[in-house]
């Protein structure tokens, strides 16, 4: 893997900066204007959605720091060193950039390593802080190799940042431009729709402003490695000032961003922060929104929750039982209850994202039964554990005889599951049809139950929830 490769959110929680005068690095856009850029992104051609992005984020660029524009590819259709600064890097320069943007039409090649060390060069990267953010859709035969181009900048230059946008960029093509970022210390993205780019360049240019001086300090501990979905203890210290929050957070988003957060106390008590239920590399930031900055991080490692099962080594037939399980809780995750080593499902239960056991009614014919994690990214089993069905323990317990019409109570013992009932029946009858029934509630021990209108011969029967089995059977005589 790439370091310093973002995974982009379909959204991003960006705050505006608050009325602190924010100081920031020099910045150039470097904007891809090649063919290719009439190519659509999504629905979108990808040259509307990086002039569109470049009006929205540049507006709440601090007008104080300089802003410019390079694009490659705008001018010849031959030319592999076509790349010319249309803005120059200026204060005040946000509108000349967006307007700049919005001009640039489709037309030539896309030399990007002549485009990003020009673009460097503009900015006098030798003496001052200053950050290079690169859109790109393809990479030319012809152009210089990038990664040789980052590690002479990074070598020459005082702070020099490169981050770069991907447009729907292959796996050749990330390889060949992540570098530009990872040597410079800046973030690469592969883009896939117009939020992709809009978020990109939008923490690209939060990631330029420079906090204001003398910050207060600020400490965060928090585990190294956590379980996605778990709920683990944050430690901090701070100025602890109102709405200063504990966050946890995709890497590089900007300040303010977060996927959940916890607000501190002022007494420094330990937060709970629940873990995101996507694996990956994320950070714990102990964020002070009066100033919109971070005060502390930490990175912190979420890791797949181990898949396992656990039942009762032996359930009687038909009775509920629990089944203990782990694992990503992902939509329509499930356990099911197989015949061991069958493909037939007999029962099927969701998990829960809390991880709460699940309770299910075993099936009522004995044997080796298994229960399965069954995974719906994959369709696989994932885990399962093995259990023995043992026969029916159920009994009744009633009046050998009754009158005609009238109801009498049984005495019961048996699984109690769920849908259970005694019910009175011919001799003759099939386990699904009866007379009269009575639903068995497991707190209690009897069931009242009508006795049918005509004298005759029947029985009381335990008919199991499925109405396919009789776990119990008594006789009685109407007269």
């Amino acid at each position: 893997m790439i370091r310093g490769f973002l995974a982009l959110p379909a959204a991003l929680a960006l705050l505006c900066a608050t009325s602190v005068t924010v100081l920031a690095d020099d910045v150039m856009l470097v904007l891809d204007a090649s063919a290719s850029m009439a190519g659509k992104l999504g629905r979108d051609r990808k040259i509307d959605l990086v002039a569109d992005s470049v009006a929205a984020a540049v507006a709440d660029f601090p007008t104080e720091a300089r802003i410019g524009v390079l694009a490659f590819g705008a001018k010849s259709k031959t030319s592999c060193t076509d790349a010319e600064i249309a803005v120059r890097p200026q204060r005040n320069g946000n509108d000349l950039v967006a307007a700049a943007a919005a001009t640039l039409k489709p037309r030539g090649k896309a030399p990007l390593a002549v485009a990003v060390e020009r673009a460097a060069n503009a900015l006098d990267y030798k003496k001052a802080r200053a950050t290079v953010i690169v859109f790109v859709d393809k990479v030319e035969a012809c152009d210089a190799n990038p990664c040789v181009l980052a590690e002479s900048l990074a070598e020459r230059a005082k702070d020099l940042t490169v981050e770069v946008i991907g447009l729907g960029l292959d796996d050749k093509e990330i390889e060949i431009v992540a570098c530009l970022a990872e040597k410079t210390g800046g973030k690469f993205i592969n883009a896939k729709d117009g939020t992709d780019v809009a978020g990109g360049l939008a923490a690209a240019l939060a990631a330029a402003k420079a906090p204001p001086p003398n910050l207060p300090s600020a400490h965060i501990e928090a585990p190294a490695k956590v379980i996605q979905s778990s709920v683990f203890d944050v430690a901090y210290d701070g100025p602890k000032a109102k709405g200063d929050r504990v966050q946890i957070v995709w890497p590089g988003l900007p300040a303010g961003s977060e996927i959940r957060s916890v607000l501190v106390a002022q007494d420094g008590k330990m937060r709970k922060l629940r873990a995101p239920a996507e694996p990956g590399t994320y950070e714990i930031r102990y964020y002070h929104p009066q100033l919109n900055v971070i005060l502390a991080t930490q990175s912190i490692e979420v890791d797949v929750r181990p898949t396992t099962v656990n039942t009762p080594e032996r359930v009687g037939a038909g009775a509920p039982f629990s089944v203990a399980w782990s694992g990503p809780a992902a939509p329509s995750d499930a356990i099911e209850i197989s015949p061991e080593g069958a493909d037939t499902k007999l029962a099927v239960a969701h998990v829960n994202k809390d991880g709460r056991a699940l309770t299910l009614t075993a099936p009522i014919t004995p044997g080796r039964y298994e229960a399965r994690y069954r995974s719906a990214v994959d369709n696989t089993v994932a885990a399962k554990a093995s259990f023995t069905v043992d026969p029916p323990m159920a009994s009744l317990s009633g009046p050998e005889t009754a009158k005609p019409g009238s109801a009498i109570t049984v005495e019961w013992k048996g699984p109690a599951a769920r849908f259970d009932d005694v019910v009175i029946a011919r001799v003759d009858m099939p386990a699904k049809d009866y007379l009269t029934t009575a639903r068995i509630r497991p707190d209690r021990p009897t069931v009242h139950i009508a006795v049918p209108s005509e004298a005759g011969s029947y029985e009381l029967r335990y008919i199991a929830g499925d109405g396919t089995a009789i776990f119990a059977r008594a006789p009685l005589r109407v007269r």
